[in-house]
């Protein structure tokens, strides 16, 4: 695919700045931390999430629409020693409008950590967990469709990040209506140069999902689609205001092997971001994607050469010019407040987009008691 003079300058104006991966979601991430001091002892816990996202979208790829509800899991959580704990609990889910829960689920996982390395089974640590760009992994499945379970592998170091998991999203059983289906995932970055404050590191993210099976009647083919990104990311540390200036690009591309039943068989992009992290909390987020026939099964709906709602609207090439205004405020050690905008502009369809949120994101733990030796 051409780069044409409008990716060429970004870039350039960008090249000088730093770069983060994806969206500073950090505030979002629900790790289960093992440490020595909790061995032998027994907690319980709540994680709770209240949001508000309104999408004012129109003459686009993607219709207009609201998600507006809370989440909560309360869990109670064993360490059986220092490096081995268990989770069990409940995930509850109620968007506001509908009656009913739309999300009801038991919890239950099993984490085990030595140093830097650590293995899940079960529950996973989930959605933005990840830290996958946006194209491939779209922030509102946080909001709607944020559990997964399988098993996970992760590297977490200062220099070398690494997250590697299957999500077995439906099981199969004999004659059965539908395909089995599970998503596998890789996402890795490993910094290769460190300058002073500045750092230079290589992320890789890889996405798969299959569908298929043997029990089933459903009479479809199987499938198979592959999402990756590659790219480079630049980050520096700075005085004053702006406490962080970040830089990055990816060059994203799709396939699906086994030519089944999408209107593209395969499809690539550009995403090129630059941040400013001040230290009042706020994050000014400037991106750019040009993508060809690109299909994600589960990136952002923004970035598709095919609606999400409509497969009969289809943008080839989509352009977007994207800002993001992004502000996170601590209320609490365990509660936070963030209040998002997030205007862009669709160069395919020339029209103005945008949307605007609010999160209430609280995590805490509390002890019952200790194994008695």
């Amino acid at each position: 695919m051409r780069i044409n003079l409008l990716l060429l300058t970004i870039i350039a104006l960008l090249g000088s700045q730093r770069s983060r991966a994806q969206l500073n979601n950090r505030v979002f991430e629900d790790r289960m931390v093992v440490e020595e001091a909790d061995s032998g002892k027994l907690y319980a816990g709540l994680n709770a999430l209240g949001f508000f996202k309104n999408n004012e979208y129109v003459k686009t790829i993607v219709d207009g629409y609201t998600l507006f509800g809370y989440q909560f899991q309360p869990f109670v959580s064993y360490h059986l020693n220092r490096n081995l704990r268990i989770d069990a609990g409940g995930y509850f889910q109620k968007d506001f409008g509908n009656s009913k829960f739309s999300t009801v689920a038991p919890i239950f996982s099993i984490k085990w950590r030595k140093r830097e390395y650590s293995v899940i089974f079960g529950n996973l640590e989930s959605s933005l967990n990840h830290r996958l760009i946006e194209p491939l992994y779209d922030f509102e499945r946080m909001l709607n469709n944020r559990l997964e379970t399988g098993v996970q592998f992760q590297i977490n170091r200062e220099d070398f990040f690494v997250d590697t998991w299957i999500d077995w999203q439906y099981m199969q059983y004999w004659r059965d209506t539908r395909q089995e289906q599970l998503v596998g995932g890789l996402s890795l970055q490993k910094r290769i140069l460190k300058i002073g404050t500045g750092s230079l590191s290589v992320p890789v993210q890889i996405i798969s999902r299959h569908q298929g099976g043997q029990l089933d009647i459903a009479g479809l083919p199987i499938q198979t689609l592959f999402n990756t990104a590659v790219g480079l990311n630049w980050s520096q540390q700075t005085n004053g205001l702006v406490k962080q200036v970040i830089v990055n690009g990816f060059y994203v591309y799709d396939k699906d092997i086994t030519k089944s039943r999408q209107a593209y068989f395969d499809g690539d992009g550009f995403y090129v971001n630059g941040t400013l992290s001040t230290r009042f909390g706020l994050d000014v987020m400037a991106s750019y994607w040009q993508g060809r026939e690109f299909m994600s099964f589960e990136g952002g709906k923004i970035y598709q050469a095919v609606s999400y709602f409509d497969p009969t609207r289809i943008q080839p090439s989509p352009q977007l010019m994207i800002f993001r205004f992004l502000y996170d405020y601590k209320v609490t050690d365990n509660l936070y407040l963030t209040l998002r905008y997030e205007p862009y502009f669709d160069l395919s369809f020339k029209s103005f987009q945008y949307s605007y949120a609010l999160y209430l994101n609280y995590r805490d733990r509390y002890f019952l008691l200790k194994r008695k030796r």
